[in-house]
């Protein structure tokens, strides 16, 4: 069975991720420090799950805001026209990085997440180094394994990992994809998500447990779908405007 097969894999994945948690406490020990002193938590995300897992979730920080950016031009031509080489598309990419940092709310006292698989992407190298040079602390959720296996398409040849202060295992392999299948011509299923999640709420709730420990009760949503949950959730959020907490 494929899915025996890979809840083995995953069971794997979870014993070499717990042999970080003391790594995640005292990551979470310097992200409580910036929220109780007045800073911001945010979350940027280039795979498929944490902008949507971390945020507006039961359980969850009500701190934990999304970064989200886009940049887009239409400007159709002919097909002989749109092979052209492009010019300057990595620096171009790279203005908007900074374009992003400087329409955005990310401040010198703040926390930034970044969270990308093999953490090559020029675009996420460059909003790590960027708001690095701000005084944010950024912090690296990526898999080290692939990441170590491939080169960065940043200019300064750094990889997510050695572009943010801290990086952050999720515990993927390389090509994030893990099962062998016969009649496939490459892996099946992914186990960069499973291990993002887990990694990704395992050090929220080392951040709620430091700022308890510091006399800060941080405010944490409620189910919507609870009775109570919504008006809960609405008291909660005017106290949260207050504080930032």
């Amino acid at each position: 069975m494929l899915g025996k097969r890979y809840v083995d894999v995953m069971r794997g994945q979870l014993d070499k991720l717990e042999g970080q948690l003391e790594h995640l406490s005292e990551v979470a020990d310097r992200i409580a420090e910036r929220l109780a002193t007045g800073g911001a938590l945010h979350i940027h995300d280039t795979g498929h799950l944490l902008n949507q897992e971390l945020v507006n979730r039961a359980g969850g920080l009500m701190a934990m805001t999304p970064l989200q950016y886009s940049f887009s031009v239409h400007n159709p031509v002919s097909a002989k026209h749109a092979a052209r080489p492009p010019i300057g598309e990595t620096d171009s990419r790279l203005a908007v990085t900074n374009t992003a940092l400087d329409a955005s709310q990310v401040r010198a006292e703040d926390v930034l997440i970044i969270g990308s698989v093999s953490g090559r992407a020029a675009n996420v190298v460059d909003l790590a180094l960027r708001a690095r040079e701000r005084g944010t602390l950024v912090v690296a959720l990526t898999s080290l394994t692939y990441s170590g296996s491939v080169t960065s398409k940043h200019p300064s040849g750094k990889r997510l990992f050695e572009a943010a202060e801290i990086a952050i295992d999720n515990g993927a392999i390389e090509g994030d994809a893990c099962l062998e299948v016969e009649g496939l011509p490459v892996r099946a299923v992914p186990t960069s998500g499973v291990g993002a999640a887990i990694t990704a709420w395992a050090l929220v709730a080392e951040v709620i447990e430091k700022l308890l420990a510091r006399g800060i009760t941080p405010t944490v949503y409620a189910s919507a779908n609870l009775d109570w949950g919504q008006e809960f959730n609405d008291r909660a959020k005017h106290g949260f405007d207050e504080s930032g907490i």
